[in-house]
């Protein structure tokens, strides 16, 4: 169940959802709770299973399918962490995603410290990137670091 704090986002989640004609249903409360709740980055398959701890009988068709009219509202985006399954998040996060393809390390970027590249890229290439989709893939400082020391350690 949501905490009082985060019952308003889910009472307004679920309104633009009727408000958009859908119906409101205890399994699509109790996606939008586990959304809400995780207030990060969860795959549908974790959303699912925490929905399944309270209700066995939701699916995880039901899941991608609520998940996907949530998108449609741009209540939730999604965003592929290296080449693993894709995550979502609410669309009130603005920070772009810098994913380690060595420890698998999630960073939250602030957007305004990617504004000078979006605007280079649209001044000279004409072109306006959809950012809500990737994340920014390489390795964190720790694993640059271990990987350095290893290297000092085995050129001794």
């Amino acid at each position: 169940m949501a905490r009082p704090e985060r019952s308003d986002a889910v009472e307004e989640i679920l309104g633009r959802f009727t408000a958009a004609g859908g119906r409101r249903t205890a399994s699509r409360q109790a996606i939008v709770e586990a959304v809400v709740e995780a207030g990060g980055h969860m795959t549908a398959e974790q959303i699912a299973s925490t929905v399944q701890a309270r209700f066995p009988s939701v699916n995880l068709s039901t899941v991608y399918r609520t998940l996907e009219a949530l998108e449609e509202l741009r209540v939730v985006d999604h965003v592929h962490l290296g080449h693993g399954r894709a995550v979502y998040h609410l669309t009130d996060e603005t920070h772009q995603h810098l994913f380690c393809e060595q420890c698998e390390r999630v960073e939250e970027l602030p957007i305004a410290k990617l504004r000078p590249l979006f605007g280079m890229l649209e001044k000279e290439y004409a072109f306006q990137l959809d950012r809500r989709h990737f994340a920014i893939v390489g390795r964190c400082r720790n694993c640059v670091e271990t990987q350095q020391k290893d290297r000092r350690q085995a050129g001794s």
